[in-house]
């Protein structure tokens, strides 16, 4: 098992366990620092979604920061079991929700059933169509115009559909983090 750790706020140091043989990329400490001071005061009392969430290390961070809650949503059953283990680990369980699904085709579901969000993290695998995932999401927050997408990827995936405008971009090496506000 990897083991990432919680970076600050009511978890700091608290160690992540990432299962083995899983086919996911955990978000770098790096990555993850540098977009929590970007996003600063606005994750305290958001609701958070963390799409592809693996073994939770995006939305637990919002939630050691001090977000309301996160909806964290996974299919891997091996990442599952580290996501559960890791939130009871850190003290978290009471603000998360964890859904068992497959994206894209399950955002409008879960928007309606956990939504709307604040914030939306998603780190798709690379295989991935994220122009798919952003195109849904753009269906979703027509009524929620100040909700805030944030989408890492490859940095030659570079991702554009016409409902969202991009407000930044972060890169990290082959990594970026593109942020996403509707038009």
């Amino acid at each position: 098992m990897k083991l990432v750790r919680v970076i600050a706020g009511s978890a700091r140091g608290t160690k992540l366990l990432y299962p083995k043989g899983a086919v996911i990329r955990p978000t770098s400490e790096r990555v993850r620092e540098s977009l929590f001071a970007s996003l600063g005061p606005d994750v305290v009392g958001s609701h958070f979604c963390d799409l592809y969430a693996g073994g939770g290390s995006v939305g637990i961070e919002a939630l050691s920061r001090g977000a309301a809650s996160v909806v964290f949503v996974e299919r891997n059953r091996k990442c599952l079991k580290a996501l559960r283990h890791n939130l009871t680990n850190t003290g978290l369980a009471d603000r998360a929700i964890v859904v068992e699904t497959d994206l894209p085709g399950s955002l409008a579901e879960v928007w309606q059933n956990s939504g709307p969000f604040g914030i939306i993290f998603a780190d798709p695998p690379y295989s991935t169509n994220a122009t798919r995932l952003l195109e849904a999401a753009a269906k979703l927050t027509v009524h929620s115009p100040d909700t805030l997408f944030l989408l890492q990827c490859d940095r030659h995936d570079a991702v554009d559909v016409p409902e969202f405008r991009q407000v930044k971009a972060q890169e990290f090496g082959d990594t970026v983090v593109l942020w996403y506000h509707r038009r």
